[in-house]
């Protein structure tokens, strides 16, 4: 299992060709258009919240991806990320882990995330989603099914990293944008989203193991959209978007969403789910670039070494890097 960009929770074996053992230049060139389309998401995010709700944005970019991705199941097939014939009847089968995993790993999140970035720079926000591997590895550790799996020394190093990059974030000196309280509860929510997707991942590793991929994509974002859709009704704007936030809805579902998945299937039939869940360390960077040269938002030092300091504890939990054991000596 591995899991992407905002609210993509994937099931693949980690199984390379010799042909795939090494990113190629066309793959890498992939794996950074990649970044850049979930690195927009909080760029479209942004835009979009400051004219229309939280719920609202949730459901447009659900809708968009589903719309997305079932005009698209032809192509994966041809990804080669498993069968894609009869995936919706296998959605209707299994509306109930389904409706959960949207839950947890799109409307919950989704919407933590869209109302907190209301209130914090979109690089900001990116910068802190991109805790999630950290809360995984900490409910791993405490949940009875990952009893198993261990850190290390190296593990708790990152979650010690990481954690003290979200303190350089939201606390300190002030933190946020002079420590005004609704960016801190933003903060809070982003980080809370962050935990949810963690929830999905973990989920998705242990009751649905064996789903096609197509089945739990497309079954994942139906399910979140069912269930923010009551939501959105509450909350629909009082007349017609503005051109510019229409566009914004479109590109965080279809580009943000929709259309990155179909990238990401390609680079993990070509290189696989390891190298490919690299992509992690690109999207806040991303983020932090769309922010200052389109929202005129700045990169200050603070969020670079709070940047810094969160990704080289992702790097220490997701086992990047390994401390090198001596071999024993050749028998006699």
């Amino acid at each position: 299992m591995q899991r992407t960009g905002p609210g993509r929770i994937i099931l693949f074996r980690d199984r390379l060709t010799p042909e795939a053992a090494s990113v190629k230049g066309r793959d890498l060139a992939l794996l950074v258009a990649l970044g850049a389309m979930w690195g927009s998401s909080f760029l479209f995010i942004k835009v979009a919240v400051g004219e229309v709700s939280p719920a609202f944005v949730v459901a447009a970019r659900l809708c968009f991806s589903v719309l997305t991705l079932l005009a698209a199941l032809p192509l994966l097939g041809r990804f080669a990320v498993g069968r894609t014939t009869g995936a919706i009847p296998q959605v209707a089968r299994l509306w109930r882990p389904l409706l959960l995993l949207g839950l947890f790993n799109a409307a919950l999140p989704f919407v933590l995330i869209a109302w907190g970035t209301q209130f914090l720079p979109s690089g900001t926000a990116a910068i802190l989603n991109s805790t999630v591997p950290l809360f995984t590895a900490l409910l791993a550790l405490a949940l009875p099914f990952s009893a198993g799996e261990r850190l290390g020394l190296l593990g708790a190093a990152g979650l010690l990293l990481g954690i003290v990059g979200v303190g350089v974030l939201v606390g300190g000196f002030g933190g946020l944008a002079g420590g005004r309280p609704e960016a801190l509860a933003g903060a809070g929510a982003v980080l809370v989203g962050s935990v949810s997707y963690a929830v999905g991942g973990l989920y998705a590793k242990s009751s649905m193991k064996d789903v096609p991929v197509a089945v739990s994509a497309v079954g994942q974002s139906a399910g979140g959209l069912v269930l923010v859709l009551p939501l959105a009704a509450f909350a629909l704007p009082a007349g017609l978007p503005s051109l510019q936030t229409l566009g914004a809805l479109a590109g965080l579902g279809v580009i943000g969403t929709g259309f990155s998945l179909l990238l990401y299937f390609r680079l993990i039939a070509n290189v696989g789910p390891t190298r490919t869940s690299t992509v992690t360390y690109l999207v806040p960077v991303w983020a932090l670039l769309y922010g200052a040269l389109l929202l005129e938002e700045g990169i200050t030092a603070r969020s670079v070494l709070g940047l810094v300091l969160i990704l080289a504890g992702v790097a220490g939990v997701s086992g990047i890097f390994r401390i090198p054991h001596k071999k024993p000596p050749p028998a006699p």
